[in-house]
């Protein structure tokens, strides 16, 4: 059995880069482009471009959203140019996303955004790549229990 007093530590220090990458996402940013755009929306373009031709209920469930705030931030980016929907070839009742040349655009500067700040920090932070996979590691076993229990949850 762990040690129950770092198994709550763990928690802890999760909370805190809850609340600290919180408080990062209420800032625009431009990412490299001339787009303003917010943490959410450019999650949202990642999550689209993952997984390309996705229908807006399965953007919410991935995303762990409710039905309105995935329509709000569907509206939001296809009125900024990002985002399309499409019919489905087989079935017109059924919507598809994907993104458009700028979303496309944004979404590799967003990467790009994202490579460099992960490059300065890993650089003053000096972690070895055993650590980093350890981490990884650690968090991708948490990531996987814990939507499990909320996909439970959500039926």
């Amino acid at each position: 059995m762990t040690d129950m007093k770092e198994a709550v530590r763990l928690i802890d220090n999760l909370y805190s880069v809850e609340r600290i990458v919180a408080a990062m996402e209420k800032e625009p940013k431009y990412y490299g482009t001339e787009e303003l755009l917010y943490s959410n929306e450019v999650h949202t373009l990642k999550m689209v471009a993952q997984y390309e031709g996705m229908t807006q209920k399965e953007l919410t469930d991935k995303m762990f959203r409710t039905k309105g705030a995935t329509s709000v931030m569907i509206k939001k980016l296809e009125k900024k140019g990002l985002i399309i929907r499409k019919e489905d070839e087989k079935d017109a009742r059924v919507l598809r996303l994907y993104l458009t040349e700028k979303g496309v655009r944004v979404h590799r500067c967003h990467l790009k955004y994202d490579e460099e700040i992960m490059k300065a920090w890993m650089g003053e932070l000096n972690f070895s790549r055993e650590e980093i996979a350890d981490t990884n590691h650690l968090l991708e076993k948490f990531i996987c229990y814990v939507e499990k229990r909320m996909r439970c949850v959500g039926q």
